[in-house]
């Protein structure tokens, strides 16, 4: 009977011990260290970055898109592709260049810098290898914020 005792007092230590082992619900074996430019999901914000979207006219995301940033000093800070939402971050100050491989050009498929509920972001000034430069803006015909023009798989630098 003491022997049975012992047994059970032991297999009961042996289980609040071992309970502790395995891991947590957050440990999944699973990193999402955006290393590869590829996001499941909206990024983690960092301290002091900015995060817009880059969208078509119909509001759908122009996700994949490769860009690189670059700090004041020209440095690199960041080289990806746009998550699957359209989603780029940026600290103030940077210069970001979108290669638009892929893209028709305007008007045949307008793109648009949108924040996280879709207003268009003006006033930011864009430079495309094609010649087209100035600001992104309203388009009176598209009747959109956020506007920039640019040719048929362009390269656009935006100074952020």
């Amino acid at each position: 009977m003491q022997k049975r005792w012992i047994m059970i007092i032991a297999g009961i230590m042996i289980a609040v011990v071992l309970s502790g082992c395995g891991g947590s619900s957050y440990d999944n074996g699973y990193d999402d260290g955006y290393s590869d430019g590829f996001y499941d999901g909206a990024r983690v914000p960092v301290d002091g970055m900015t995060t817009l979207f880059l969208r078509d006219i119909n509001g759908f995301s122009a996700g994949g898109v490769h860009y690189t940033c670059t700090d004041p000093t020209g440095a690199l800070s960041a080289d990806a592709v746009t998550a699957p939402n359209g989603e780029f971050s940026f600290y103030p100050g940077e210069q970001c260049t979108f290669d638009l491989l892929g893209f028709g050009g305007t008007p045949d498929d307008p793109l648009f810098v949108e924040d996280d509920i879709g207003q268009g972001k003006n006033n930011i000034a864009y430079v495309c290898h094609g010649g087209d430069a100035g600001l992104t803006g309203y388009n009176v015909d598209l009747g959109r914020d956020g506007f920039f023009s640019y040719l048929p798989d362009d390269i656009c630098t935006f100074s952020f």
